[in-house]
């Protein structure tokens, strides 16, 4: 039922309120509904902004990326020096130890050790040297000559390292380039491969043959490696990119 003078509900004890009760119902209804409206407006916003403080975030390409320059002691320009330090790894003539060539910091610091040389089972570490006596691929003779390395940070997303090529292929950055190197083919154990800086840096006093972690230019050789594109007997070159 209802009049110009109020509204009442058919109820089995009717309820009757006036026009002027109704309204204010009405009304306070509609500012809690406003208020919520403005509060998911807000939250949109905030939501919206975390997504484009993302974006911008990855177009700034704030991520870091880090990748060894082997060979020297300093980093491109393109990225920051984490630690310099030496190029090490197994002895040429062991079947153990590990397969990969690090880079040891030049300011080691220490855990529990002992001393004692050869006591027990252990894997050992050499520091490395170029044996490079028949070429004269680098622009310098290096043959000898003790390997210092440096770890640097890039502000990029990730990192590659191309064998075979000295410049990146479209859409990276170049950070440096060199030569393919590793074990010499016929020596006891694998070492992997790594990219060694077109024009290396030495370590002080390092030109003695010590004969430790050895490494070796790459030669291509033909057969289930198609040439061309590869030329056989040819040296590899290598480049490392980031994007």
């Amino acid at each position: 039922m209802s009049s110009s003078f109020g509204i009442c509900r058919a109820e089995e004890e009717p309820i009757c309120f006036s026009r002027y009760d109704y309204d204010r119902k009405m009304m306070k209804d509609m500012l809690i509904m406003e208020e919520k409206i403005q509060k998911l407006e807000l939250a949109l916003y905030k939501h919206s902004s975390v997504i484009q403080e993302h974006q911008r975030t990855i177009e700034k390409g704030s991520s870091y990326v880090s990748y060894t320059r082997w060979g020297r002691n300093d980093c491109p320009e393109t990225s920051q020096l984490v630690y310099r330090g030496y190029a090490a790894g197994k002895h040429y003539t062991h079947k153990g130890s590990g397969s990969d060539t690090v880079c040891l910091p030049e300011d080691p610091t220490w855990s529990n050790y002992t001393d004692s040389v050869g006591d027990g089972y252990k894997a050992y570490i050499y520091g490395t040297e170029f044996d490079d006596s028949y070429t004269q691929i680098f622009p310098y003779n290096v043959n000898q000559q003790d390997v210092p390395c440096a770890v640097c940070l890039a502000r990029k997303h990730t990192t590659l390292m191309i064998p075979g090529r000295n410049n990146c292929y479209n859409g990276w950055t170049k950070e440096y380039h060199g030569y393919l190197l590793t074990a010499y083919y016929d020596h006891s154990g694998p070492i992997s491969h790594i990219c060694v800086d077109f024009e290396p840096d030495f370590l002080p006093r390092g030109e003695t043959n010590d004969n430790g972690h050895l490494l070796y230019l790459v030669e291509a050789r033909c057969g289930s490696l198609p040439c061309p594109p590869y030329v056989n007997g040819r040296e590899l070159a290598c480049v490392v990119c980031t994007m």
